[in-house]
Parts: structure tokens; C-alpha cells; sequence
């Protein structure tokens, strides 16, 4: 964590069991967030958003953006700390707690990483869906039963393929 600026928390927060009915309902989520962590919410900005609740704490070094559909009982949650001995893991900690939430989902991003070039690289993976990859077992069950039902019609033959 030497060579980053900070530490960016990406959250998301499903089935909360929590009601929320207006945008400043956020403000205690956030201000215990970041005393969990010991930093003052220097500033608070709360909007209602098409029925959705959305709120931005401010601190000396981070800031929390607070996005709650209250339809679906999912909060989506950011956490920015410009300060990398922070640990912003705490604050997710207790907004799992405040929201009641059944489960959580979260990404950890490392801002201004500055490390070597090819770490900065996109690492690609491929991926077989379970889709595929039940077509392709499907594929292989038809050849399988179809050389199996020559070779038990026809059990003198040789059914090996020849090679060249």
C-alpha cells in the first residue's frame, strides 16, 4: 500500500432491514461510519433521487456517498480515503450493521496505485458459462450414445477411428 494515494471501498448492501424514508435518514449512517474511524463528517449534502435516497458525507480524510433504493432494500455505497492507514474496512462493518443487511458485495480499489507498469495492465480471464458448458456435456453424452449404440448393433465391427 506504499506506492497508492488511497483506498476506494465499492458496497453493495442487500435486503436491508432497515426504513429509510427521506434523504437525511442517511446522515446517522454516515456520521457513525466515520466515527467508527475516529473523523468528524465535516460536511453532509443529502437529494432524493426518483423515490431513491441519496447522501455525500465529507471528512478530513475520506468521504462516503450513500445511494439507497428504497424499493429494493439494497444500498449501493462508496467509501474514499485519501489517508491508506485508514481502515475503511471498519466503517463497511458498521454499516452492515446499521442497514440490517442480509448480505454484502464489496470491491477494494487501490487509487493512485503508481506500482510497477505491468501490474497496471487489465488481466484477462476466460470464463465458460453454465450454459456452455452444459451444452458441451450435452454434445459429448449424443457422440458417446450414438458410437455406443453402433457398437452394440454392430458388435463385430471395428469402430475405432483409423489413423493416418
Amino acid at each position: 500500500m506504499k506506492n497508492t494515494l488511497g483506498k476506494h471501498l465499492i458496497i453493495d448492501f442487500y435486503n436491508c432491514k432497515v426504513n429509510l424514508t427521506t434523504p437525511d435518514d442517511l446522515k446517522p449512517l454516515a456520521q457513525r461510519a466515520l466515527e467508527v474511524v475516529q473523523l468528524p463528517l465535516l460536511s453532509w449534502q443529502s437529494y432524493p433521487c426518483n423515490g431513491d435516497l441519496v447522501g455525500i458525507a465529507i471528512s478530513e480524510n475520506a468521504h462516503i456517498c450513500i445511494h439507497f433504493y428504497t424499493i429494493l432494500s439494497y444500498a449501493a455505497i462508496d467509501i474514499y480515503s485519501f489517508n491508506t492507514d485508514l481502515s475503511i474496512n471498519h466503517m463497511m462493518g458498521s454499516l452492515k450493521l446499521l442497514l440490517h443487511s442480509d448480505s454484502i458485495k464489496a470491491t477494494s480499489i487501490r487509487r493512485g496505485d503508481f506500482g510497477i507498469i505491468r501490474d497496471m495492465k487489465p488481466k484477462r480471464r476466460t470464463k465458460i458459462t453454465p450454459i456452455r458448458r452444459m451444452k458441451t456435456t450435452g454434445s459429448k453424452i449424443r457422440k458417446t450414445s450414438v458410437t455406443m449404440f453402433h457398437m452394440l448393433r454392430h458388435p463385430h465391427q471395428s469402430h475405432r477411428k483409423k489413423r493416418k
